[in-house]
């Protein structure tokens, strides 16, 4: 299925990335180009892996900047402090579209800010998470003249064997293994003016990205419900037509609405079917052939397949890790 705006629009972004940087040999751009009808992590995690260059996923986050933000970007520059802009990029983070979940809470005088994605297998999780976090050190540069202030910075997942290169990306204190991806600022962090702030632009701007907000909030259900079609069906999925057989709307309505929430049905289905094995791994003991079967599979193989590239590990092994 082709991808939606968004995902096109990074993938364009990154193959410009690629070709004006010279960072892969034509052959390998050939390839990468072919693989524009997967999903936007497989996509990141593709061209990392045939490039070879590790740091790929913190270079493209430092690329995008206020720009790629869209209107959120001009409301952005118009904000009068760092505090501002970030409660300003939680509020309207949905409307970015990359599947991307910002977080703040305050304890005492620290602001956390942090970072959730919902989709991908971990490799995916981490690529996107340092493009996230490089990005915004990048456009708060830009913002302010001045490197984001950080008190510490937690990321939850083991330390890569490149992380020496995560300073020129993320000049902060970084600790791995943790619980949760987050920035963490003081408030005297949050206080540092931005270069641009315009205080009437800022309610203009404003404005704009609440009427993008309400709009998305009026579409958004239709994701959910298709979700939960799906999962009522217990692992005989039923297809696209039957679907919107069942929303009482064409497929095609179905699918450019679906489009309009940055996803697509294939993405759905995939995610009730990786929720659907991981319960049934976890609560049954059914064998992973009895999986594949119910969960539509013909071949266990392919069922394997997909399952690692969810999860970044087979069935088995997921099933052991949790029973330990």
């Amino acid at each position: 299925m082709p991808p939606t705006k968004a995902e096109a629009a990074l993938k364009q972004q990154l193959l410009e990335l690629l070709e004006r940087e010279e960072i892969i040999e034509d052959s390998l751009f050939t390839a990468i180009k072919a693989n524009e009808y997967v999903d936007w992590l497989e996509f990141l995690q593709k061209a990392v892996s045939l490039t070879g260059n590790r740091t790929l996923a913190l270079r493209f986050g430092q690329q995008l900047g206020v720009g790629s933000f869209g209107t959120i970007g001009f409301a952005l520059q118009s904000c009068s402090d760092v505090g501002q802009a970030i409660k300003l990029l939680v509020r309207y983070h949905r409307l970015l579209k990359h599947g991307t979940l910002w977080v703040i809470a305050q304890e005492n005088n620290e602001i956390t800010l942090r970072f959730n994605l919902k989709l991908g297998n971990p490799v995916q999780q981490r690529l996107m998470t340092e493009m996230a976090f490089s990005q915004l050190f990048s456009v708060m540069k830009f913002l302010t003249g001045k490197a984001l202030a950080t008190t510490a910075i937690n990321l939850n997942y083991t330390k890569p064997n490149y992380f020496l290169k995560y300073k020129k990306f993320i000049p902060a204190p970084l600790l791995f293994d943790q619980d949760y991806s987050e920035i963490i600022l003081t408030g005297q962090a949050l206080n540092i003016p931005i270069r641009s702030a315009n205080p009437a632009e800022n309610v203009i701007f404003q404005q704009q990205c609440e009427e993008m907000l309400r709009k998305l909030n009026r579409t958004e259900n239709l994701a959910a419900a298709v979700r939960r079609i799906l999962i009522n069906a217990a692992g005989n999925l039923p297809n696209l037509a039957q679907v919107a057989g069942k929303l009482h709307i064409s497929k095609s309505t179905l699918k450019r609405r679906l489009e309009n929430e940055s996803t697509n049905f294939r993405v759905i289905c995939d995610e009730v079917r990786n929720l659907l094995a991981k319960k049934y791994l976890m609560e049954t003991d059914l064998s992973v052939e009895d999986i594949a079967h119910l969960l539509g599979y013909a071949a266990m193989t392919s069922f394997r397949r997909a399952f690692i590239r969810w999860n970044g590990v087979a069935p088995s092994e997921f099933r052991k890790d949790v029973s330990e």
